[in-house]
């Protein structure tokens, strides 16, 4: 069996590329399933209910010995479903620059640096000359909206931009759906802070030290912040107890108005940014333009090798 997975707990990107490949592989007539792990957040909440479409199934336990595996979204073995054996891959997508592939040695590796990993999917799907359902197309435009906060951080390219092009017309969306969508997923209250924060945590091991970078993209970004400010630093300091890390790193996004607030919560963490981003230390910082989590995530680990050398 060919199983279309993702990494732990995924987004919006990696559900909607699952989605898809499961009908492409379908097209050709290969036995597929397509499973995830962990939890979902708001924003594949809310396309799985306007959509009333989830091809993709719970897994936990074991895989079968002669399983295969199609990675979507990820090429970094410490975030997979731990039954997984990274061997086992036989192709993987990402869309970062900071990846693992050394380790998936048996895998053809699809690395390109787009907005979003569902642009790489459409290319493929039209290549081979598969149409995806509109349903599909809903959750791959979601994606790659998404991931580009809506075509305005500097990650977006044309080819994103043509993707999304493409499948609006293959869905049925209304006008303001990507509004609906931004504000599906900035209920965050006091009630569920923590559990949205985790779900969106990304933890790597660097030089045998775990690092870790939350991020949370909503409306109305400081006015949250300021609002739940003590909620949010108990949050952080427990996920940076619970899982161990060294460094770790806050980073909110403002869907609508196109700024992160970037916050530490220790002098340690706090001098790593200042030197990745080459700016003054200081515990919170906002920015004037979108910075994702994929173009953090190379100069932090920069700075962390060189510390330990």
């Amino acid at each position: 069996m060919t199983i279309v997975t993702s990494y732990d707990s995924p987004d919006i990107d990696g559900i909607a590329c699952m989605i898809a490949y499961l009908e492409l592989l379908h097209a050709s007539g290969t036995p597929t399933k397509a499973v995830y792990y962990g939890d979902l957040g708001l924003e594949v909440e809310f396309v799985k209910t306007f959509t009333g479409y989830f091809p993709v199934e719970k897994h936990s336990g074991d895989y079968d010995p002669g399983d295969r595996f199609i990675l979507l979204d990820t090429a970094d073995p410490e975030a997979l479903e731990p039954t997984i054996p990274p061997e086992h891959v036989a192709e993987l997508f990402d869309h970062r620059e900071l990846v693992f592939t050394e380790q998936f040695v048996n895998a053809k590796k699809i690395i390109e640096l787009v907005g979003s990993c569902a642009t790489l999917i459409v290319e493929r799907l039209r290549a081979q000359q598969v149409t995806p359902s509109p349903n599909a197309a809903t959750y791959l435009y979601s994606a790659i909206v998404s991931n580009t906060v809506n075509f305005k951080n500097s990650v977006t390219t044309k080819r994103d931009k043509d993707a999304a092009d493409y499948l609006r017309a293959l869905a049925n969306l209304p006008d303001d759906y990507v509004e609906q969508m931004f504000r599906s997923k900035s209920n965050v209250s006091a009630d569920n802070l923590y559990e949205v924060i985790l779900q969106d945590l990304s933890i790597k091991t660097i030089g045998g030290t775990r690092v870790g970078i939350a991020q949370i993209e909503i409306i109305n970004l400081e006015l949250t912040i300021n609002k739940l400010e003590g909620q949010l630093m108990e949050a952080l300091n427990r996920l940076k107890r619970e899982e161990h890390l060294e460094y770790f790193f806050f980073s909110g996004i403002d869907l609508l108005e196109g700024y992160n607030v970037l916050l530490t919560i220790d002098e340690k963490s706090e001098a790593v940014l200042s030197k990745a981003l080459h700016i003054p230390r200081q515990p919170r910082r906002k920015t004037e333009a979108i910075l994702m989590r994929k173009q953090l995530w190379p100069n932090i680990e920069a700075i962390i090798r060189a510390l330990k050398q």
